[in-house]
């Protein structure tokens, strides 16, 4: 039997929510789908979270606490176009790939779920949620 695997990837602040939830978000994100999971963080991602972490803030010393976490994921090269926002590049990422988008950005979600993009977030603060329907192909 084969089993499918989908692609999630990863938004920083999805990273940010759950340490501060302390969130296994591997585990649960695999539980969810009930499928194994490419985890996938693009290059816009990394980068976000690499400026947050020589911000000498808390928020810039979780950022480096959460670089451990960009070790279980697939760094995936992705080039923003010149107007382009770390949002937008997600979008895109997930539409041309067919992936599904773990972001805890309400206004993002919402821009997703408006271009069927299926979308996880965390919901009362301890369980994770899945709007939209993964693609049959993950």
């Amino acid at each position: 039997m084969i089993q499918l695997t989908c692609k999630v990837v990863l938004d920083s602040n999805f990273f940010l929510l759950s340490l501060n939830l302390k969130l296994d978000i591997f585990y649960e994100i695999e539980a969810l789908l009930s499928r194994r999971v490419r985890f996938i963080a693009i290059s816009p991602v990394r980068d976000e979270l690499y400026r947050l972490s020589i911000e000498s803030s808390e928020r810039g010393r979780r950022a480096v606490y959460i670089s451990k976490f960009l070790d279980r994921c697939e760094s995936v090269k992705f080039d923003r176009g010149a107007q382009e926002t770390v949002d937008d590049a997600l979008v895109r990422f997930a539409v041309e790939n067919k992936a599904i988008v773990a972001t805890a950005d309400t206004a993002l979600r919402k821009r997703l779920r408006n271009i069927n993009v299926p979308v996880i977030h965390v919901r009362e603060r301890s369980r994770l949620k899945l709007e939209g329907y993964p693609p049959d192909d993950c």
